[in-house]
C-alpha cells in the first residue's frame, strides 16, 4: 500500500508536471503559429512583388498596376482569414536597391519591385511572459532576368535592324516604339509597306529574304508556330534561318493567332494596355537579325500583332507588319519601352532574387 505521505509527493509532482507539460504545449503551439505566418507572409511578399514586378514598364501607368497588382494579392495570413495590412511596396533600378516608394516621372529603368509585410501575432503563453504579439516579418525583390536565347516560343519572323538608317539613335535596333516594322517583306524580298522600312532602299538589298524564322519552313510547320508558338530554340550570335517562300496561308494564321486574344480590335498597343481586356496572345517575341550575308541574330524585340482587319485578306506576295514595342518580358501585361537595360538581350523573364 502507499502511505500518505507518498500520496501526497505523486500528488505534487503530478500538478508540477502537468503545469510544465502545459507550458510546452503552449510554447509549441506559440512557436507553431509563429513558423506558419511566417511561412504565410512570405509566400504572399513573394506572389506580390513577382505580381508587381510583372507590370513595370518604365511608365507611371506601370507603377500604378504594380501597387494595384500588391494591394489586390488574394493572399492571407492566418490560414487565409485574416488580411495582410502592414504591407510597403517600393521600386528600384536594381535589385540591390537604393529602393523608393515614389519613383520619379517617368520612372525610367524601374523594373525592380520589393515588398515588406510584418504581422503582429498574439501569443497564447510567450506573450503573457515576454509582450502580448510576436512580430512577423516578411521581404521580397522580383524583376527582371535577361536572357540570351529561348527554348522556343518566339513568333516565327525575322526583322532586320535599322542600326544603319535608326529611326531612334538610341535604340539597340535602331526603331522607334509605336511605329510599325516588317514581319514579312512582299516578295520576291524587297518590298514593304510597313511604317518607314518602305523608304530605306538599304533594307531592300538584304538578298531578297522574306522573313521566316526559326522552324521548318514548310507551310503546315509555319502555320502552326504563327498559331501556336511551336518554334526552335535561338541564341544571340546564331544565324537566323531564313526564307523567300510565298506561303499564301501565313497570312491568315496571323489573323487567326489576332483571333486568339481577348481584345482583336485595338489598332495599337497604348489602346491595347488602356482597355486592359486582352490576354497577350497579340505581343509577340521576334529575333532581330542584321542582314545579309549572315543573317545573325542581333537580340529580341516585343512586337504587337496589328488587329485582324490588317492581315485579312493579304496575299502570299504581300508584306505583313508589326509593331514595336520594346523589350519582350515573358508573361507581362505591358512591356518594357525602348533599349535592353538591365543588360542583354532584349528578352527577360520575372525573377524572385529574395
Amino acid at each position: 500500500m502507499i502511505d500518505s505521505t507518498r500520496r501526497g509527493y505523486i500528488l505534487v509532482a503530478l500538478s508540477l508536471a502537468l503545469v510544465f507539460l502545459l507550458g510546452i504545449s503552449g510554447l509549441a503551439i506559440d512557436v507553431g503559429r509563429m513558423y506558419i505566418t511566417k511561412s504565410e507572409a512570405q509566400s504572399f511578399a513573394d506572389s506580390a512583388a513577382f505580381a508587381a514586378a510583372l507590370e513595370l514598364d518604365s511608365t507611371a501607368a506601370g507603377i500604378t498596376r504594380a501597387q494595384t497588382a500588391v494591394s489586390n494579392n488574394p493572399k492571407k495570413w492566418e490560414f487565409q482569414n485574416d488580411d495582410f495590412t502592414g504591407v510597403q511596396t517600393a521600386f528600384a533600378t536594381a535589385a540591390a536597391g537604393p529602393w523608393t516608394t515614389a519613383p520619379p516621372n517617368p520612372p525610367t529603368g524601374y523594373y525592380f519591385a520589393r515588398v515588406q509585410t510584418t504581422v503582429n501575432l498574439p501569443m497564447y503563453l510567450m506573450g503573457p511572459l515576454s509582450g502580448r504579439t510576436a512580430t512577423i516579418a516578411a521581404a521580397a525583390v522580383a524583376g527582371r532576368a535577361a536572357t540570351s536565347g529561348t527554348a522556343g516560343g518566339e513568333f516565327p519572323f525575322s526583322p532586320y535592324t535599322r542600326a544603319a538608317s535608326p529611326d531612334n539613335a538610341s535604340d539597340p535596333f535602331g526603331y522607334q516604339v509605336g511605329n510599325d516594322y516588317t514581319l514579312r517583306w512582299g516578295a520576291p524580298g524587297d518590298r514593304t509597306t510597313c511604317g518607314t522600312d518602305a523608304s530605306q532602299p538599304n533594307l531592300s538589298s538584304n538578298g531578297k529574304i522574306r522573313g521566316y524564322c526559326c522552324v521548318s519552313q514548310s507551310a503546315a510547320d509555319l502555320r502552326q508556330a504563327i498559331v501556336g508558338g511551336q518554334t526552335d530554340p535561338v541564341n544571340i550570335g546564331d544565324p537566323v534561318p531564313m526564307d523567300n517562300g510565298a506561303k499564301n496561308t501565313e497570312m491568315s494564321a496571323i489573323a487567326m493567332r489576332v483571333e486568339e486574344d481577348t481584345d482583336t480590335t485595338s489598332t495599337t498597343y497604348a489602346q491595347y494596355l488602356s482597355n486592359g481586356t486582352g490576354n497577350g496572345e497579340r505581343v509577340v517575341m521576334v529575333a532581330v537579325n542584321n542582314g545579309a550575308p549572315s543573317y545573325t541574330n542581333v537580340g529580341f524585340a516585343g512586337f504587337f500583332l496589328l488587329n485582324d482587319s490588317a492581315y485579312t485578306g493579304l496575299k502570299g506576295n504581300d508584306s505583313a507588319c508589326g509593331e514595336y514595342i520594346g523589350t519582350f518580358v515573358q508573361g507581362a501585361a505591358g512591356q518594357g519601352g525602348s533599349g535592353l537595360a538591365p543588360g542583354g538581350s532584349g528578352a527577360y523573364h520575372i525573377k524572385l532574387y529574395q
